[in-house]
């Protein structure tokens, strides 16, 4: 790194200037004042140096190959990495994200700023988006440009910082709210008036056996030990990564805390078993026959 200090007395102080070239060859300066004294003057020069050469070197380190390259073309090349060891919903999270910073799309990775990010973020508090899912999207961006940092060294700092958000409102109302066992007891007494038989039976797993959407979802009845009152969970009902991600199937949990066995009080299997008793299954031999989760993920919620 080439480079030059000189001092001066300034406005009844001192001040320094750095003229230096930078990786392009281009001379640049750097320059501060105000100090009591020369010497107060050059510490603060020599620290200012250092910093700048720390920088140079990393310049110098950072991917020719890559520099300059679209930010559309670099989330591309990251969420086809991911798609490999993410899960689907993970892959569609990162798309649908990225849909909201498209104005980001033709700018080069090392040109955007923390200003342009914000810009998005504004556009979508417009758009009436909430705070948790601007979040969410920033905080996949974030991920993206940690990677352009390191390993890719693209760039050098990560522009995703001081984001600003709305205050979110507080309601009590919002807040989830735990069923006691008389209320627990009364809901699954009405749901037959109001629901399917399938319904029914996925609302008494769930609230007796702890089980989740997908997993009751990906139950089949092998997985239901009768002789030593069991449920084996080892699986659930899930979107695969499969052509356009609409194919419904059988995958892992979400970690290895997930499998477990399941113990099943006598009462509610006699219920699972009445349901056997009067339902048929499909060709997976699934205790529920949803197509998707959707349609059972909205009854539930309603």
């Amino acid at each position: 790194m080439e480079y030059n200090i000189t001092y001066r007395k300034k406005d009844k102080g001192w001040q320094y200037i750095i003229s230096y070239k930078d990786e392009s060859g281009k001379l640049r300066q750097r320059a501060k004042q105000g100090f009591k004294t020369r010497a107060l003057a050059k510490i603060a020069a020599d620290k200012r140096l250092e910093e700048m050469k720390k920088t140079f070197q990393l310049v110098k380190k950072l991917s020719i190959e890559d520099k300059g390259i679209k930010f559309k073309k670099l989330a591309d090349k990251f969420v086809g990495h991911e798609d490999l060891y993410k899960t689907h919903n993970t892959i569609i999270s990162y798309e649908s994200g990225l849909d909201h910073f498209s104005k980001l799309d033709n700018k080069a990775v090392d040109e955007i700023t923390t200003l342009d990010i914000q810009d998005c973020v504004d556009e979508m508090i417009r758009k009436g988006l909430a705070t948790p899912t601007i979040k969410l999207y920033v905080g996949r961006i974030k991920t993206i440009f940690e990677n352009a940092v390191e390993p890719y060294k693209i760039i050098l700092e990560n522009p995703v910082q001081n984001i600003k958000y709305p205050i979110e409102k507080t309601n009590n109302n919002d807040k989830i709210k735990a069923l006691s066992q008389t209320e627990l007891t009364n809901l699954l007494k009405k749901l037959p008036k109001h629901a399917t038989h399938q319904e029914y039976i996925a609302s008494v797993i769930a609230a007796k056996c702890g089980l989740r959407l997908g997993e009751i979802m990906g139950l089949t009845w092998d997985r239901i030990d009768e002789i030593n009152s069991v449920i084996i969970v080892d699986r659930q009902w899930k979107r695969l990564k499969d052509g356009d991600g609409s194919k419904m199937g059988f995958g892992a949990l979400k970690s290895k805390n997930s499998y477990r066995k399941v113990p099943v009080s006598q009462l509610v299997l006699a219920e699972i078993q009445e349901y056997k008793r009067n339902n048929p299954t499909d060709i997976n031999n699934r205790v529920l026959i949803y197509k998707n989760n959707s349609s059972l993920n909205y009854t539930a919620k309603k």
